[in-house]
């Protein structure tokens, strides 16, 4: 069983964001495997590498719609897309410094909740937004 599972409340009806969140959950779930997998930093490097550099990408990519079509609140979306990055790439450093799988428990707990946070509460506030610029399909 998947350690983060999606489920329909997490879409926001952009369809990009919302594949791009179900990639990043996918992430978490095999990040979790990895350390649970007893093979220590060569299983969770590689996985929490592509982690950081997906989450990059997706806020860059989210970042850039928001421009695109002028969402009021972008400049707060971003500052707690630079926080969360900040702790992630903050995370990433930690694990190439030697910290490895020390910091698994504190990783999984933090990456669970901020996907989760993250996308119930910042990110479906800009959905009524982007329904009205017809860029979001309407939840039914």
């Amino acid at each position: 069983m998947a350690y983060f599972t999606w489920q329909d409340k997490f879409d926001t009806g952009i369809e990009d964001v919302d594949h791009d969140h179900r990639i990043l959950a996918d992430l978490i779930s095999q990040l979790h495997d990895a350390f649970a997998s007893g093979k220590g930093d060569t299983a969770v490097g590689p996985v929490l590498a592509i982690l950081a550099e997906y989450t990059d990408y997706h806020f860059k990519r989210e970042e850039a719609l928001m421009n695109r079509y002028g969402y009021p609140e972008a400049e707060a979306h971003r500052a707690e897309h630079d926080s969360l990055k900040a702790k992630v790439f903050d995370i990433l450093r930690r694990f190439e410094a030697g910290e490895g799988s020390a910091i698994g428990n504190e990783l999984l707990a933090f990456l669970h909740f901020w996907l989760y946070f993250h996308i119930l509460d910042v990110d479906m506030a800009f959905r009524d937004f982007f329904v009205e610029k017809g860029v979001a399909k309407k939840r039914a």
